[in-house]
């Protein structure tokens, strides 16, 4: 029992450091807290196993338990595919020219880019000097703590980095990733009559997958260009975008 104690004490300490390696390196990142709570649960069980002399089973054999493993099973698998779908759009890159270039915005200090947008905005400039004609959508609005726009944020760096400024267009309404798709698509659809809208995306890895089937409901015809994102932040993205992908397949329309 001992050494089973030892190994939840283990985990539940590895969660806490992740934690505050969070808060360290990313700010505050939503759903950290997971990690934190998990730490907590993982470390109070080590230390009643270590006190305990007795194997305790909280759920006895019979259909309850039965009912359990099978939706943990379905849960495990469901997990397994989505996060494949979101580890394969994180790492294919499409370097050949869209119609546009559509940036998504991520958040803003005043008027000072976060470390995400500022990730997003570096890997622009990677696609730009691979096809520098393209247009490009710069996608955000003003949310809380910010002093003007994610759009024009991003343009103000774009132009100070060279881009061209009839180059960019902006959708400054957007507080969302559906609404970034949808007012995108709106955009574009003003501005492009021909149909089958080409676009490439670039917002974080983890992020790449949701963001192209949100395009892809709205008409688009989707590739991507995904960021990176700071190692000590992807087991919190990752596992935060599985649920993600789960509530915008069924809700976002």
């Amino acid at each position: 029992m001992k050494n089973k104690g030892n190994i939840y004490l283990a985990l539940g300490l590895l969660c806490e450091i992740y934690f505050i390696g969070t808060i360290i390196f990313g700010g505050r990142v939503t759903f950290a807290e997971f990690y934190l709570g998990l730490g907590v649960l993982l470390i109070t069980i080590g230390l009643i196993k270590r006190k305990s002399k007795k194997e305790y089973i909280l759920i006895r054999p019979g259909k309850t338990r039965t009912a359990i493993k099978i939706c943990f099973i379905i849960g495990l698998a469901s997990f397994v595919v989505i996060e494949g779908c979101i580890i394969q759009s994180a790492i294919s890159k499409h370097r050949d020219r869209s119609d546009y270039l559509v940036i998504l915005g991520a958040g803003l200090r005043g008027e000072v880019p976060s470390t995400a947008l500022y990730q997003r905005l570096y890997a622009s400039l990677e696609y730009i000097e691979i096809n520098p004609k393209v247009k490009i959508v710069v996608s955000g609005g003003k949310g809380s703590g910010e002093s003007i726009t994610e759009a024009e944020a991003m343009k103000r760096f774009l132009i100070k980095h060279g881009v061209a400024e009839e180059q960019i267009i902006k959708e400054e309404k957007s507080t969302s990733t559906l609404e970034n798709m949808k007012f995108t698509a709106a955009v574009l659809s003003g501005l492009d009559k021909s149909g089958n809208i080409e676009v490439t995306i670039v917002t974080n890895n983890f992020h790449m997958f949701r963001a192209k089937f949100l395009a892809q409901r709205q008409g688009l015809k989707v590739y991507g260009y995904p960021a990176p994102l700071h190692p000590m932040l992807v087991p919190t993205c990752f596992v935060r975008e599985y649920l993600a992908v789960i509530n915008s397949f069924i809700f976002d329309k």
